[in-house]
């Protein structure tokens, strides 16, 4: 399965999630705690909206990341033939100016990933503005139909957890000093982001 296709399928799992089923009838989580009781014939809407951002979504994700793959192709040329050039030592111009690099060109998906999330949050916080006028379910009952994934959860915490050392790692180490070390170390952390993503997707699909 493709990552388009594998991501898609565990965002839309996520919108499903807001609107579980119930002997109630269907229902809305909103995020806060409560479950509000959701009219039928309006949740197809807001799924479709929320589906086809997250199309969107992917599909400047799968452009972006093919641009990305090339000029980060580009950068690794150009700075060996600076390297070479101006006799700077390879294997420390080819690491720090690949980190710098990295970091820089990370910045546009980082930047669209974030603008996605806060699309679906004002479009969740919209339908529950909808919803207001509604009385919430009784948090005790709501617990056996709230639906949630917390591998999602931890995936996220580590992946903006990651985004902010990185960002903090500029600001407090100078490129001279990063170690070496610090590739097998960022390699790992992209090993353990994987297995949170493959674990959230089990569960995705599992209740989707």
């Amino acid at each position: 399965m493709d990552h388009g296709r594998s991501v898609r399928e565990s965002e839309r799992a996520a919108i499903e999630r807001w609107f579980p089923a119930s002997p109630l009838g269907p229902l809305f989580d909103p995020g806060t705690g409560d479950l509000l009781p959701a009219p039928a014939a309006a949740i197809p809407g807001w799924q479709a909206e929320a589906f086809a951002r997250i199309d969107r979504h992917v599909e400047q994700d799968h452009v972006a990341g093919q641009v990305h793959g090339w000029l980060f192709g580009l950068f690794f040329v150009g700075l060996f033939l600076i390297a070479m050039a101006a006799h700077l030592p390879i294997g420390p111009t080819m690491v720090i100016g690949g980190a710098a690099g990295g970091a820089v060109l990370h910045g546009w998906p980082i930047w669209q990933l974030y603008r996605f999330r806060r699309d679906l949050r004002r479009l969740r916080e919209r339908i529950r503005g909808e919803l207001a006028g509604r009385v919430p379910i009784p948090r005790e009952l709501a617990a056996r139909f709230r639906r949630r994934n917390p591998w999602r959860v931890a995936l996220h915490v580590w992946v903006w957890g990651l985004v902010a050392l990185g960002i903090g790692a500029q600001h407090f180490v100078e490129p001279q000093d990063v170690p070496a070390a610090v590739i097998p170390a960022a390699l790992a952390a992209v090993g353990i982001g994987w297995v949170l993503h493959f674990l959230s997707r089990r569960i995705d699909l599992r209740r989707g």
